[in-house]
């Protein structure tokens, strides 16, 4: 199976990929890939300098870097082997964590079928009808793009989810790609729309040798 290859998303902004591993890989000469703290304070203060018309209030930085401790400490194990995104178009946002993954092919399904489960086109537990749309990658063709409504077990909250996934076939690789979010606060998917398709449309899959050179260009 080829490895998932999403280097133009690197530097899409608003977006932050989250190491999964400290120090990472082929990287361990640069001070913000050492540490969950290194990497957080580094894009915390860039994130304020690029996205910020205004200064910092008192703690705000440092608020900011311990959010995003949190979510490089969680990304392991949000959905162990997907790459971990964080969409923040600003430093006082709340981040909006997004999963891009490979999924083995089941041989026994076809493939509208499995993109439906991938996707939870039919989800049961919907609060209403998911919208279920057709969605075109440049890289990866025609999929599905899933939003469904849900109501949090925990919480009794209603929360948004949203999901896009494609069949990938070249040669004798084959593959399933899927992208997972969800947010407890349904209007933060709603105004992130237009940033979240134009990221799905970068995910592309590359042979095994670019696995490395995507971070360091």
């Amino acid at each position: 199976m080829s490895w998932l290859n999403v280097k133009h998303a690197m530097y899409l902004d608003p977006w932050i990929r989250v190491p999964l591993m400290w120090p990472e890989p082929g990287l361990e000469d640069v001070v913000a890939a050492q540490t969950p703290e290194g990497w957080a304070r580094v894009f915390a203060e860039a994130w304020w300098d690029d996205f910020a018309t205004e200064e910092p209030r008192p703690g705000e930085v440092d608020l900011l870097i311990d959010i995003l401790v949190m979510h490089a400490v969680r990304a392991p194990n949000i959905w162990p082997g997907a790459d971990v995104f964080l969409h923040l178009p600003h430093p006082r946002d709340v981040p909006i964590t997004v999963s891009v993954d490979l999924v083995e092919i089941d041989e026994e399904e076809d493939r509208d079928t499995a993109l439906r489960e991938l996707t939870h086109a039919d989800a049961d537990y919907a609060i209403e009808r998911p919208i279920v749309e057709n969605f075109d990658s440049p890289h990866l063709g025609t999929g599905l793009r899933v939003l469904r409504y849900f109501q949090d077990e925990d919480s009794n909250e209603v929360h948004a989810g949203l999901r896009y996934a494609w069949r990938y076939e070249k040669g004798s690789e084959a593959a399933d790609v899927l992208i997972m979010l969800s947010h407890p606060e349904p209007g933060r998917i709603i105004r992130a729309f237009a940033d979240i398709d134009e990221f799905a449309r970068t995910i592309r899959i590359g042979p095994d040798e670019e696995a490395e050179t995507w971070k360091l260009s």
